[in-house]
């Protein structure tokens, strides 16, 4: 009896556990969906009726030329904080769903971010990529620019690390990524309670995961005292046509 009712809990447990990271691919589905939706909603609406406004306002100041002093300098201060304002809804636009991946492909919206992140944040990234990696399925392109961008911000928060490392490649069939720091690393403890899921390191950590295995890849940390190292691997199609070539190095210096 009693090994008939531990059978059938566990039946259940698992049963549950596959509803739980059904519903969780389906929540990161969703949104990224609308996260896609409201950036085109920035770009296209609020985006051109900033770009209206400014040229509004162009137009204003070349027909007050010989206006008071104050009044110009009103118009120039409106012109000034309107461009602030459409550089940065530009900004959150390309963060919530970069373009670029859609249109161009993994590398240019990697290459896009990193450029962002180092001059945002201080932090000298070395990024190695292959100059032709080709294109590979939108949920695959979707699923590890996310990592990286979840990646990147959490060295920036969280490891008081000044370097990163990503080391992107095609290879024996799948496409693996690395994202390195050399900060002051996860303990142990945490780590091991991370891995055999009976602790959460915290929701992007756990986003990322679940991102990586709901496309049948592994996601696996490894962390010390000298940083910690996230590694992705993804299984490629058999029809995915990702070419293979020399590795584009490149580090961003430091934002002065």
């Amino acid at each position: 009896t009693l090994t008939r009712s531990q059978s059938s809990l566990e039946e259940i447990v698992h049963a549950r556990t596959v509803q739980l990271r059904q519903l969780s691919s389906r929540l990161m589905a969703l949104q990224d969906e609308e996260r896609r939706r409201i950036a085109r909603e920035l770009h296209d609406s609020v985006g051109q009726y900033l770009a209206g406004i400014q040229m509004n306002l162009h137009a204003l100041q070349r027909e007050n030329m010989n206006a008071p002093e104050a009044q110009q300098v009103r118009v120039k201060d409106m012109l000034s904080m309107t461009r602030l304002c459409l550089a940065e809804i530009r900004t959150i636009s390309y963060l919530l769903h970069p373009p670029l991946l859609e249109e161009i492909g993994l590398a240019s919206a990697i290459s896009w971010y990193v450029d962002g992140f180092s001059e945002r944040s201080g932090i000298k990234v070395q990024l190695e990529i292959p100059k032709s990696i080709g294109r590979f399925p939108e949920e695959m392109e979707n699923g590890l620019f996310r990592v990286v961008q979840q990646s990147l911000s959490n060295i920036h928060r969280h490891s008081g690390s000044q370097v990163a490392k990503i080391r992107i490649r095609v290879a024996e069939g799948r496409l693996s990524a690395e994202i390195c720091d050399e900060g002051r690393g996860i303990p142990a403890e945490i780590l091991k309670g991370f891995d055999d899921g009976t602790r959460l390191v915290g929701v992007g950590m756990a986003g990322m995961r679940e991102r990586i295995r709901d496309l049948g890849g592994l996601f696996s940390v490894r962390s010390g005292a000298n940083g910690t190292t996230i590694e992705v691997r993804l299984p490629l199609p058999r029809n995915a046509k990702a070419k293979q070539s020399e590795l584009a190095v490149r580090i961003l210096p430091v934002a002065s």
